[in-house]
């Protein structure tokens, strides 16, 4: 009995020190998370060694992280994978008012929470990224969770702009003037429309100047 007892209470303590390493993990690996909670679904055998495969990706879907392991049991030694529920906790940014479409956004306008995000649809935004630079995409309710799908960069030339683009051959720049047929930021390439009516790609250098590729 008294051995029964050290075998369970062996496996308990093993158990609870490789969860906290599955924890250690995941935090590497996600680092966008504040915290993650894990719950493993597994009883293990006093007599199996199991470690983190390194190697191979973790993968994390609506509450469960599958964990890729090796296993080590005799002189077996085997890969495989346990699953473990898990909670992801993460700074978000929360709407203060309502946003119309196209809606510059600013750090006045949002306030940052930790949240449980497991289960949402979505991407939400980074919020060390600066926000200024965005605008929303459509109408954002007050009290909504911004995610990435919901917003833009703010453009720096817009569809029906006017732009100069040039076009470069060696030593050799020829310059005209074009109309922008889609909305781009620094460094994007976009369609324009050229003074002979022809569609080229251009990549804008700032919010005048286009280069033709």
């Amino acid at each position: 009995m008294k051995f029964l007892f050290i075998i369970l209470f062996c496996t308990s303590v093993f158990a609870q020190t490789f969860e906290k390493e599955v924890t250690k993990h995941l935090m590497l690996n996600f680092p966008q998370y504040e915290n993650i909670e894990v719950s493993l679904n597994k009883t293990f055998s006093s007599d199996e060694k199991i470690v983190i495969d390194e190697t191979r990706p973790v993968s994390l879907s609506r509450g469960t992280a599958l964990i890729p392991i090796i296993a080590v049991k005799g002189f077996k030694t085997g890969k495989s994978v346990i699953t473990a529920k898990i909670k992801l906790m993460q700074k978000v940014f929360i709407t203060v008012n309502d946003f119309e479409k196209h809606t510059p956004l600013s750090e006045q306008t949002l306030v940052v929470k930790t949240m449980d995000v497991t289960s949402i649809n979505g991407t939400p935004v980074n919020t060390d990224v600066s926000i200024e630079q965005y605008r929303t995409k459509s109408f954002i309710q007050k009290g909504e969770i911004l995610f990435d799908e919901r917003i833009e960069k703010i453009p720096l030339i817009s569809i029906g702009d006017k732009v100069d683009a040039e076009v470069r051959a060696g030593n050799v720049t020829v310059k005209t003037e074009a109309v922008a047929r889609q909305n781009g930021g620094n460094g994007d390439l976009i369609d324009i429309v050229s003074s002979g009516n022809k569609i080229i790609k251009a990549r804008i250098v700032d919010a005048n100047k286009v280069i033709i590729e």
